[in-house]
């Protein structure tokens, strides 16, 4: 069994502010967190194969974000000053038809990378290519619920859900149980009603989540508002 003991970090256990420990250890056996407490505490105190002094250091849960395209990395800072709608048909899209699995892959574990480094041990990702998320994903050892993008006003709306249900079918539950799988239709704006109907059943049927954009800005608001007497939200 491999020992690894952290010790002299300020622990937040989460569980108030009472339960912070200012000096704290934290030990793990085969990666799994078994003992929390105050030093000296951990039991086998002398017989660990690795010790990390945490001086000055936070030991926390690791952070959650909740939604991202991972491989839009690749397209940091491109056109970020349009607005939503002219940023998306004039300049995303286009790029993106362009991109390979490849391409997805490598900016999702440049992503994956970032956010290791500044604490973020799990994400939510919509995008297309999600094998080759998935596979970024299971490599660098974060956990990720994973969404295939589908606009459901495209052609490839329908070939989007059987890729779903094939991402689905293929990942959830994989790389340790540390992947996720739910459904991503795109937005109200791009998925009409009955399309997102469909997306429901899915859903249902493989007993999964739906990832969603909704009341991206105060254009989309008005327009679902207008044609469908409802909120996004509501609608």
């Amino acid at each position: 069994m491999n020992k690894l003991l952290i010790r002299g970090a300020t622990v937040l256990t989460m569980e108030g502010q009472d339960a912070i420990i200012k000096t704290g250890e934290i030990l793990m056996e085969d990666g799994w967190i078994t003992h929390v407490g105050l030093p000296g505490s951990a039991p086998g105190y002398f017989d660990m194969d690795e010790v990390i002094e945490a001086d000055g250091m936070v030991a926390m849960p690791g952070f959650v974000n909740c939604h991202t395209h991972a491989a839009m990395t690749l397209l940091r800072g491109y056109a970020d000053d349009l607005p939503l709608m002219q940023w998306l048909n004039e300049k995303i899209w286009p790029f993106e038809d362009k991109l390979t699995g490849e391409d997805v892959y490598w900016g999702s574990k440049l992503a994956c990378l970032e956010m290791i480094k500044s604490g973020t041990t799990c994400f939510g990702d919509m995008y297309a290519f999600m094998d080759d998320v998935a596979r970024a994903v299971e490599e660098t050892g974060m956990r990720a619920v994973l969404s295939r993008g589908m606009i459901g006003v495209a052609p490839t709306g329908s070939n989007a859900l059987q890729e779903a249900e094939e991402l689905v079918k293929n990942w959830n539950g994989k790389a340790d149980g540390r992947i996720t799988v739910m459904l991503g239709p795109h937005a109200p704006y791009t998925c009409p009603p009955d399309y997102l109907a469909k997306v429901m059943d899915l859903a249902a049927k493989l007993k999964v989540g739906i990832h969603i954009h909704v009341s991206e800005t105060r254009t989309e608001f008005y327009d679902i508002l207008k044609q469908y007497g409802k909120t996004p939200v509501q609608h």
